[in-house]
């Protein structure tokens, strides 16, 4: 979400060699991912437009938010300041302007956190209360779109920390009543096999164990990368799907 904040502003990540040598990329400024390059220095100028916006909601005395309200926050933020053009293709924005929420439930280790860090040490020493952002709020908000769904179902692009944040929403359902909570269907996208054991090869088989899949459920696993295979499944439900603009959203309780 950083990354697409980032471009949000007219900023761009760059295609380059991952063959070079890193010494030299540090001493010019350069950050790479692999083949991707970006402005260190650009990235900077946008991390203090995060921690100049937690500022101001530190002024608000919003005591503690969850990381989804941060992040509507932002896409406020990218429709007040970008242009028209930088904007129209960011996830952030797109979500803020249909009300869609995102979740970061590994905000701390980011751009994103490390401003928002900033902000935070910044209030701690002249003695006033920062902005603080409650995970345990996340978990409060994401269970409340479990419980408002008679049938849920997940998608997992890659793995990690956002996989199992999903997944466990029906541990969390199940814990607090709810029988038969598990998810009923889904499918992931990811490069990673199973056996060495990281979360971004398990497969939903697994989850059975864990009760947040459910057996008999309907899943499928797609062994690639995932910018060939996911666009070819937005465009796939987009013509399939004629009435996604008529769903209604979930106004969260606090």
């Amino acid at each position: 979400m950083y990354h697409d904040f980032v471009e949000a502003f007219g900023e761009h990540h760059y295609v380059g060699s991952p063959d070079i040598d890193d010494t030299i990329l540090r001493k010019e400024g350069i950050d790479r991912i692999y083949d991707t390059y970006a402005d260190e220095s650009k990235f900077g100028v946008i991390e203090n437009m995060v921690t100049l916006l937690a500022d101001s909601l530190a002024d608000e005395n919003l005591g503690s938010i969850s990381s989804r309200l941060f992040l509507e926050k932002l896409g406020k933020l990218i429709e007040e300041k970008s242009t028209t053009e930088d904007r129209k293709d960011s996830i952030v924005w797109n979500c803020w302007k249909e009300g869609v929420p995102i979740f970061v439930p590994a905000l701390s280790d980011s751009s994103l956190g490390l401003a928002v860090t900033e902000h935070y040490i910044r209030f701690a020493e002249r003695g006033r209360s920062p902005l603080v952002i409650d995970q345990m709020k996340d978990n409060y908000e994401i269970l409340q779109i479990k419980k408002a769904a008679t049938k849920t179902g997940v998608i997992y692009v890659g793995g990690g920390v956002p996989k199992n944040y999903i997944q466990q929403t029906a541990f969390l359902e199940r814990h607090f009543g709810t029988p038969d909570a598990e998810h009923e269907y889904g499918f992931q996208i990811t490069t990673d096999s199973p056996q060495w054991g990281g979360l971004s090869g398990c497969t939903f088989e697994e989850g059975f164990s864990w009760g947040k899949e459910k057996p008999g459920g309907k899943y499928a696993t797609c062994y690639c990368d995932a910018t060939i295979a996911f666009p070819l499944i937005v465009k796939a439900t987009l013509e399939r799907c004629k009435n996604l603009d008529k769903r209604s959203r979930l106004t969260f309780r606090f």
